[in-house]
């Protein structure tokens, strides 16, 4: 039988995994959850028995901490509804691609979501180029490629049509490209994913431990972003094609 120590530990697992900025060498308490976990194996078991009732999949690491990642049945998983429900209707459809886009230029080989300690920098500008290059693709593809999906040939379409910008740019739209891509930015910055850096190329952006494990389940599991990734592979042949 438990102690009610052992209770209220696993509710502090709970309350850590919640502030995905944190990290065990900057708090005493969560140093110590985090040792308890890696050194009692019982203890450890239990905690995973409630993360997972909550539908919550857990990484727990000396470095970075307590990260979870919510499956796909969890009320506590951040969805494309948290992220574009402030934004206009017709803008919507392009939330979903973008997240896609944005994981991508994160991690770009696979191989990279095995290395933690590899640093992941990128701009706003970036994602809008990959964007880009894939909506070409997809255009290009789409008339003569029936399995294409006809809602992702749409969310291509509504992004063809959003405004483009210069990314040095002095007045910024939250409706333009860069706009659109920042606003995800924003949300998943508040969420623990990313970390803002700078202004440059429309905004610099560093991936925290907690957006690898949600693309390493991405990629896993969503045979949406496994097409995303053949488009963008696609169009990086042909770019590379065009310059040689």
């Amino acid at each position: 039988m438990r102690s009610p120590d052992d209770y209220e530990d696993i509710g502090r697992c709970l309350a850590w995994a919640a502030r995905p900025r944190e990290i065990p060498t900057r708090n005493a308490e969560l140093h110590r959850l985090v040792t308890r976990y890696v050194e009692e194996p019982d203890f450890a078991a239990a905690v995973e028995r409630v993360f997972a009732g909550a539908g919550l999949d857990l990484a727990v690491d000396v470095r970075d901490g307590i990260i979870v990642t919510a499956r796909n049945h969890s009320p506590l998983r951040l969805t494309v509804s948290d992220v574009s429900k402030r934004a206009p209707q017709h803008h919507r459809a392009v939330i979903g691609v973008v997240l896609l886009a944005l994981a991508r230029t994160a991690y770009p080989e696979s191989a990279m979501l095995d290395d933690p300690d590899r640093m992941v920098v990128f701009t706003t500008q970036s994602v809008v180029d990959t964007l880009d290059r894939i909506a070409t693709t997809l255009k290009e593809s789409s008339a003569d490629d029936t399995d294409i999906d006809d809602d992702l040939i749409e969310a291509w379409r509504r992004w063809i049509d959003l405004t483009t910008t210069r990314p040095d740019a002095r007045r910024r739209s939250p409706g333009d490209r860069p706009g659109i891509v920042n606003r995800v930015c924003k949300v998943l910055a508040e969420s623990g994913y990313l970390t803002f850096k700078g202004e440059t190329d429309g905004g610099v952006w560093s991936a925290r431990p907690r957006l690898r494990h949600a693309v390493t389940m991405l990629s896993d599991d969503s045979e949406f972003f496994r097409l995303v990734n053949d488009l963008a592979d696609r169009a990086a042949d042909e770019t590379a094609g065009e310059e040689h």
